[in-house]
């Protein structure tokens, strides 16, 4: 089966980048005949870490509104005719793009959706108009949570052939010891908070450093790390002096490969508090994944897709949505109890294991396989 394989970009740094690594990776190896066409951007990227597969850096450069003039460029037409399915990884503005193709080749499409960009563009004109007829266009509409599903469907105001697939994890990657000398030298006898994400409002870094003060106060000992960086950084700086937690405060900077590793293996507790903000919202969350495939326990919001990637009193612990006291509370518990941090992390390796991508890439297939027959 051949498929072509739409995706905003290869860079591995991000979550998009990933999940279109790690999918295609698992496609490939499993069997399918797959391509992937990016933007002309992404020929560093596609360089740097090239995926297991024919790459095709020629799709037009990323917009976020269609009355952008670049957008005439999406009008250009590509040759699909030798696939037998186009399966857009993501979604605005390159579902567009991809379903006008498989439109002219005659090909089914799918459609993934990750969260925030398969919803704001349906309340904006004209852009409502071609995400719902990309939306009818699509033979399944691919999401990883209910909670995108649930998004989709109040703003499309429509119903559409919707399939939950969470997204994966590559646990060998994980699972591998990691040199955490360095980490345990400069944090010895602390117990480690750790957030891996992009510095901004959305990710929720403010609430972690808002509940520092009721955790210090019982626990001395922590210190928060993030690993990431972002425009919110000097922001999340102010915050912490102000409230006098600076010092229980490290910035990391961002982090990749073995090195990100060492940081999930070398933490104690992984905590990520998201929030929903202006339609701007977590789809799933893979880093809780990736803490639980180091057997750490998570900590997170109940915002966006977090239920699909933690299981509350299982995986991690999750409290109200903005609740800065339930984030401290939760977090001082689990630093006390190092038998829950155990379990909760033995069940989080489970979980994660559970969710390898291997096994996400047979949904993928089965559902090739389903829209192909």
């Amino acid at each position: 089966m051949r498929v072509a394989l739409f995706s905003s970009t290869l860079d591995v740094r991000n979550g998009y980048g990933n999940i279109t690594f790690e999918l295609t990776r698992e496609l490939c190896a499993q069997g399918i005949d797959a391509e992937l066409f990016l933007p002309t951007s992404e020929q560093r990227f596609a360089k740097a870490n090239p995926a297991p597969c024919p790459t095709h850096c020629v799709l037009p450069e990323y917009i976020y509104r269609i009355h952008q003039p670049r957008a005439v460029s999406y009008l250009r037409p590509l040759d699909l005719r030798g696939f037998d399915i186009v399966h857009s990884v993501f979604d605005f503005p390159y579902c567009v793009y991809a379903a006008w193709q498989a439109r002219r080749a005659k090909r089914p499409f799918l459609m993934g959706v990750q969260g925030t960009y398969g919803v704001v563009p349906l309340v904006y004109w004209p852009e409502k108009h071609l995400m719902r007829w990309c939306y009818r266009q699509a033979r399944r509409v691919i999401v990883p949570s209910q909670f995108t599903k649930d998004m989709i469907q109040q703003y499309a105001g429509e119903q559409y052939p919707i399939d939950i697939i969470h997204n994966g994890v590559r646990t060998d990657r994980f699972l591998r010891p990691a040199d955490t000398a360095e980490i345990r030298r400069r944090f010895a006898g602390k117990t480690l908070l750790l957030t891996v994400g992009g510095l901004k409002e959305r990710k929720g870094q403010d609430l972690v450093i808002r509940a520092l003060p009721a955790i210090v106060a019982k626990r001395s000992d922590v210190m928060y790390v993030m690993v990431g960086e972002g425009f919110w950084q000097n922001h999340l700086e102010a915050l912490a002096r102000d409230l006098g937690v600076a010092g229980h405060v490290v910035f990391a900077g961002p982090q990749a490969d073995d090195a990100l590793v060492a940081w999930f293996q070398a933490c104690d507790i992984y905590v990520h508090t998201p929030r929903v903000a202006n339609l701007q919202f977590e789809g799933f969350g893979i880093v809780y994944l990736e803490a639980g495939a180091c057997a750490k326990p998570s900590i997170a919001t109940d915002a966006g897709g977090i239920r699909d990637a933690v299981v509350n009193g299982e995986t991690g612990l999750i409290v109200p949505d903005g609740d800065v006291h339930a984030i401290a509370e939760a977090t001082v518990r689990l630093c006390d109890d190092p038998s829950l941090r155990a379990r909760l992390g033995e069940t989080g390796r489970r979980y994660a294991a559970q969710h390898d991508w291997s096994h996400i890439a047979k949904r993928f297939i089965a559902t090739y396989r389903e829209v192909h027959s």
